[in-house]
């Protein structure tokens, strides 16, 4: 009996004959979905970095052929302001072959009405991802809800549900429906459950709780420390720690494997986010938040009394330091 030929990999949603590919979209989950199929696809090394400062040289590496060397995959974020500064870097890959990798580059938005923006346009390299328009936005929904591990009872009106609840900001719906879909365990996701989760009655992810203290935003981050069965304080103020440490590591290392080791995490984390929240918070502001966290961990562990007063007053207090005269 013959064996049959081995099945070809699977293409990437775009072609990644040149250079140079950009993906653009408001939407932070949909950006990172589409980067991920074509990270997904790519056989050869795959490096990350976020608005590196030696783009020219990531560039020359991608553009020098090599053969003791696999071709890469060099996936680089930055915003608008980024990708402006660097866009003489960036034009010169324009229809350029991807003679030893690819450049991907992953930002928000592109003004329209720049020179290189038309000719990125014009080379067709733009890659926009966005959420369909109003009439479609429910089916799109329901489609994404149907593929859930567990299934979903009733998927329109539970995208429906979303919709009513939450609005029609695509990383808003999806993480809630994420989030949802924990709540429900092994069960079908159901309006219940999204209703519980989106009214804030059920108990919520630590991270929406460290979020809120270091946004300033006292009230929410109170508001989930007592959601469904509420957080542990000793969990809660941890969670800030280390979170606060992270920033700092943000801060002190701009490569993103130092930033990592430093801050004592595991795996490869995406350090988009916490590199943005550092750059606006600021060396100072974290020291004296950092301190503050410190002070109050040690109470919690002396005392142990009224775990919940400490963590309320600690919540008010980050949201003076934060945002201060606010």
């Amino acid at each position: 009996m013959s064996t049959p030929p081995p099945s070809a990999p699977p293409s990437p949603p775009f072609p990644l004959e040149t250079r140079l590919q950009v993906i653009t979209g408001t939407s932070s989950r949909l950006r990172d979905e589409l980067a991920g199929s074509v990270c997904a696809q790519w056989t050869g090394p795959i490096k990350r970095a976020v608005e590196p400062s030696d783009l020219a040289r990531i560039v020359l590496d991608l553009e020098t052929p090599s053969f003791l060397s696999e071709a890469t995959l060099q996936v680089v974020r930055g915003d608008e302001k980024y990708v402006k500064k660097h866009q003489a870097v960036l034009a010169a890959c324009v229809g350029q072959p991807a003679v030893n990798g690819v450049l991907l580059v992953i930002t928000p938005s592109l003004d329209a009405r720049e020179k290189f923006s038309k000719s990125l346009s014009a080379a067709k390299i733009v890659h926009a991802v966005e959420m369909p328009e109003r009439g479609a936005v429910q089916g799109w929904l329901a489609n994404r809800l149907d593929q859930l591990p567990w299934g979903v009872a009733h998927a329109g009106q539970v995208a429906d549900c979303l919709l009513s609840m939450v609005g029609e900001d695509p990383d808003s719906l999806l993480a809630t429906a994420d989030v949802a879909a924990l709540y429900a365990a092994d069960e079908p996701l159901a309006v219940t459950h999204v209703q519980a989760v989106a009214s804030g009655v059920a108990e919520r992810p630590v991270w929406e709780f460290t979020a809120a203290a270091l946004e300033g935003r006292a009230a929410r981050a109170i508001e989930l420390l007592y959601a469904g069965g509420g957080i542990e304080p000793q969990m809660a103020i941890g969670a800030l720690v280390n979170e606060v440490r992270k920033l700092l590591a943000c801060i002190e290392n701009a490569d993103d494997a130092a930033a990592i080791s430093a801050a004592g995490l595991k795996g490869k984390p995406n350090l988009y986010y916490a590199r943005k929240r550092s750059r606006e918070l600021g060396r100072p502001v974290l020291l004296r938040v950092l301190q503050g966290l410190l002070l109050a961990q040690r109470q919690l562990r002396r005392s142990g009394q009224q775990p919940e007063l400490v963590m309320e007053m600690l919540a008010l207090n980050l949201a003076r330091v934060v945002k201060p005269g606010r």
